[in-house]
C-alpha cells in the first residue's frame, strides 16, 4: 500500500509494509524497482478521483511505472474487484472479434486525421492476422453511427474496442449538462452516446476500450494549453469551459467500468486533443506509431501485455518532447526574425505534443491483458 501526499507532491510516495513500517519511495528511483523493501512497484493503482490525486500525479507515474486509476464505489466498485478477483475468468468478450469505429467529418476535420493516424492502421494489421481476419468488425463511413456501434458490440462481444470520433465538450453555457456529457462519443450523423442506451444493449463483459476522442477519459481543472491557442479563440473557450468544471472523469469510462459485467480497462485523453500530436506539422509524418504498436502488436497476440506495459513505450516520448522543447527555447537569442517565426513554431508543436500525449491515461487497472488468441 502507498500513500500520496499533497504535500509533498511529485517528490515520492509513502510505502506501507506489512510489519507495520513506513518508508518514503522516490519517484525518481528508476534503479530499485518492484516489491522489495525500498523499491517502487512497476503496476501502480490509483484509488482515487483526480479531485483527490491529480491527474498530473497520474503523468508523472506513467513514465517509471505503469499507472492505472479506479474511483468507483458500491456496488460499481464490487462488480470490478470481484471481475479482477476471478481474473476475468468468466468474461465472455471474444479476442478474434474486435470491434474498430472511426468517424469522418471531412478532410478540414481531426476526425479524417484520426481515421488514417489511428484506426485504419490498427484495423489494417487486424484484419492481416490470421487469428483474426474476418473477425474484425470495421465501422466508417456511413456505417460509424450510435445504432451500428451498439448492434456490432452485441453481435460480436469484442475484447478490443478501438473508436475514433470526436467527443463532447458542450454546451458551454450549461456546465452541468456538459459534465453529464464530457467526452461522450459523437457519430457521423453528430449524435452524441447515450450511455443507458449502451449498458441496454450490450455488457462490457472484459473488454478494453481505446477511445481516441476529447475528454473521452476526463478533464482537468485547468487549461494546460493556456497560452499556446489564441486567446479569446473558440479552441480557447472550449479549453477554458472544460477546465471550469473542475478534476473529474468522464462519464462513460466510469459506468463502464463499473457495469455488471465490467470493462477491463479504458485508455482515453484527459482535456481535448490535437492534430499535432498525431502528424508532425512541419513535415506531415504521421506520429502515431506507439499507440499501434500498444494496440496490435503488444496487446493483441498470442501473449498480450497488460495494458500498462503495452502503452509504456508511448509515454516515454513525452520526456524526449519536452526536451526539444526545451532545447528550441534556448535558440532564440541571436536568432533573425524569420528563424524565430520557425522557432516558435517548433517550440509550440513540440510543447502542445508532450501535453497531450501525457494526457492519455487508463482507468483500470493496469495489470488486465486481453485474452490469448487460441
Amino acid at each position: 500500500m502507498l500513500r500520496y501526499r499533497s504535500d509533498v507532491g511529485a517528490k515520492f510516495v509513502r510505502r506501507y509494509y506489512p510489519d507495520g513500517s513506513v518508508q518514503d519511495i522516490a519517484l525518481s528511483s528508476a534503479g530499485q524497482r518492484g516489491v522489495a523493501p525500498g523499491a517502487l512497484p512497476y503496476y501502480l493503482l490509483i484509488y482515487a478521483g483526480p479531485d483527490v490525486i491529480p491527474w498530473s500525479f497520474q503523468y508523472l507515474l506513467n513514465q517509471p511505472c505503469f499507472a492505472g486509476r479506479l474511483a468507483l464505489d458500491g456496488t460499481a466498485l464490487e462488480n470490478y474487484v470481484n471481475a479482477l478477483l476471478k481474473e476475468w475468468g468468466d468474461a465472455g468478450c471474444d479476442p478474434h472479434k474486435p470491434v474498430v469505429w472511426t468517424v469522418d467529418h471531412g478532410a478540414d476535420d481531426i476526425t479524417t486525421l484520426m481515421r488514417q493516424a489511428i484506426a485504419e492502421p490498427v484495423a489494417a494489421q487486424l484484419a492481416a492476422d490470421s487469428d483474426v481476419g474476418g473477425g474484425l468488425r470495421l465501422l466508417d463511413g456511413a456505417d460509424a453511427t450510435l445504432t451500428e456501434l451498439f448492434a456490432a458490440l452485441a453481435k460480436q462481444h469484442p475484447a478490443l474496442i478501438v473508436s475514433t470520433s470526436h467527443g463532447q465538450t458542450g454546451p458551454l453555457h450549461d456546465p452541468a449538462k456538459m459534465a453529464a456529457q464530457l467526452g461522450a462519443l459523437v457519430d457521423h450523423q453528430h449524435r452524441t452516446l447515450d450511455i443507458d442506451a449502451l449498458l441496454a444493449a450490450w455488457q462490457p463483459d472484459g473488454a478494453i476500450w481505446y477511445a481516441h476522442a476529447c475528454c473521452s477519459a476526463g478533464c482537468d481543472n485547468r487549461n494546460s494549453y493556456q497560452g499556446l491557442v489564441p486567446a479569446g479563440s473558440s479552441l480557447d473557450q472550449v479549453l477554458e469551459g472544460v477546465a471550469a468544471l473542475g478534476a473529474q472523469l468522464a462519464p462513460l469510462p466510469q459506468r463502464l467500468l463499473g457495469a455488471a459485467k465490467p470493462l477491463r480497462a479504458f485508455v482515453g485523453h484527459v482535456e481535448p486533443t490535437f492534430d499535432w500530436t498525431l502528424r508532425q506539422p512541419e513535415t506531415g509524418q504521421i506520429l502515431s506509431g506507439a499507440t499501434i504498436e500498444a494496440l496490435y502488436s503488444r496487446m493483441h497476440r498470442v501473449r498480450p501485455e497488460p495494458v500498462g506495459m503495452a502503452f509504456n513505450p508511448g509515454y516515454k516520448v513525452v520526456g524526449e518532447l519536452f526536451q526539444q522543447w526545451q532545447q528550441l527555447t534556448g535558440q532564440f537569442a541571436g536568432s533573425t526574425p524569420e528563424r524565430r517565426d520557425f522557432i516558435r513554431l517548433m517550440t509550440a508543436s513540440a510543447q502542445l505534443a508532450a501535453l497531450d500525449r501525457q494526457s492519455l491515461v487508463i482507468l483500470g487497472d493496469p495489470t488486465v491483458a486481453l485474452p490469448a488468441l487460441q
